[in-house]
């Protein structure tokens, strides 16, 4: 799972406080020359960038297995973005394969193929949890995916009444892509919306 003392599960902030935060890095990119010690990073093929697969999914492969690499992804599921769906379920399969036999967490992405994304994970019942980043559906969906054995990350923008739903220890928070926003912000509002202390929603 994720590792201990992180609150931040994923952002795209490259100067996120280090130890605390999973910094996500573009396969092509790697992991910076000067990362500091303690730094913990993700990687993975984004649905967008999966017309790209055959080039940059040797290099995740290459940068999975090291130990700085905490969780697997983002990869997932775009049906507005990105190849064709059914190469990108082929391509989150190898992600879901290769978390599994690594041992690390997968961090998702999914825009309107989530029917689609719960087929995948009944199909391969994996071992490593499935993370749910940046989630904005609506308790019904969160439910589902709850049922299934996922996490259910929130980020600067959430439903509040999906996050008065989920258990606290499948909740996760993260910043993404906003890096005006700090991590305590985000688990304030997630806090005040399931009215609950900070420390309660992590």
């Amino acid at each position: 799972m994720i590792p201990p003392g992180v609150t931040d599960i994923h952002t795209h902030n490259p100067h996120a406080p280090t130890g605390t935060a999973i910094v996500n890095i573009e396969p092509d990119a790697g992991i910076p020359a000067d990362a500091p010690p303690g730094a913990l990073y993700s990687t993975g093929v984004h649905p967008w960038r999966s017309a790209e697969a055959a080039t940059l999914w040797p290099r995740v492969e290459n940068l999975a297995g090291d130990d700085r690499i905490a969780a697997i992804g983002e990869a997932g599921l775009d049906r507005l973005k990105g190849a064709p769906l059914s190469e990108q379920l082929t391509l989150l399969e190898r992600h879901a394969r290769l978390a599994d036999a690594l041992g690390k967490p997968l961090i998702v992405h999914c825009v309107r193929a989530w029917a689609e994304l719960l087929a995948l994970h009944r199909r391969l019942r994996p071992a490593q949890p499935w993370i749910i980043h940046g989630f904005r559906g609506a308790p019904a969906l969160a439910a589902r995916l709850l049922e299934a054995g996922m996490y259910i990350s929130l980020g600067p923008r959430f439903n509040p009444a999906t996050a008065a739903a989920v258990p606290a220890h499948r909740l996760l928070l993260e910043t993404d892509d906003n890096s005006a926003v700090s991590i305590a912000d985000v688990a304030a509002a997630v806090a005040a919306a399931r009215d609950s202390s900070p420390a309660k929603s992590n």
